[in-house]
């Protein structure tokens, strides 16, 4: 009984410990939803606008080869422009059963004080049991000032640079070698 011994009682020890801690806090772990499944929040930027910001309407279709059809319409009735929309749609079986959730990215900016619709044809896997879908939209990003503004030249690129190369460039008048006539000296 050295001390490789006692190093291996005390590793299956601390192991065991890790073990019954991570089995007591498994049953919480476990959703109706899944393992770790949480509803999501939405950013501080986006909180105080949800009530504002509604998903006004939504289809999903399923279409041949696990292809399914999305349509969403979002109302924008607060005071900025939105864009990055999460919507997140939760399926159900037809006895009202919760069987799976996928999300939606809408990446188009929705303008202050209006609605729009987003429309695409996407592979996805939905459950083969899922009768039943609720949408809503769990995020969002306001549009803010960009970090950068380009700025141009009336003109285009290069046209002042371009005209007083062009005077350096002009024959003169009255003087040695003017009119491409050649001096020597």
């Amino acid at each position: 009984m050295g001390s490789k011994f006692w190093a291996n009682v005390a590793l299956c020890v601390v192991l065991g410990i890790v073990v019954v801690l991570g089995l007591s806090r498994l049953g919480s772990a476990l959703t109706p939803k899944g393992l770790f499944v949480e509803d999501p929040r939405p950013s501080a930027e986006a909180a105080s606008l949800m009530p504002e910001v509604k998903l006004l309407d939504y289809s999903l279709s399923e279409k041949p080869g696990q292809m399914v059809k999305a349509r969403f319409t979002v109302q924008n009735g607060s005071d900025r422009d939105i864009r990055d929309l999460d919507i997140l749609c939760e399926f159900y079986d037809r006895t009202g059963k919760y069987v799976d959730r996928k999300h939606w990215l809408l990446a188009d900016i929705v303008p202050a004080g209006s609605s729009d619709s987003h429309s695409w044809l996407d592979r996805r896997f939905v459950n083969t049991r899922a009768g039943g879908v609720r949408c809503r939209i769990a995020d969002f990003r306001v549009v803010g000032e960009p970090f950068f503004k380009l700025h141009r030249a009336e003109g285009g690129h290069g046209e002042e640079h371009g005209a007083a190369a062009a005077e350096e460039l002009a024959p003169t008048h009255g003087g040695h070698g003017s009119h491409g006539e050649a001096t020597h000296h």
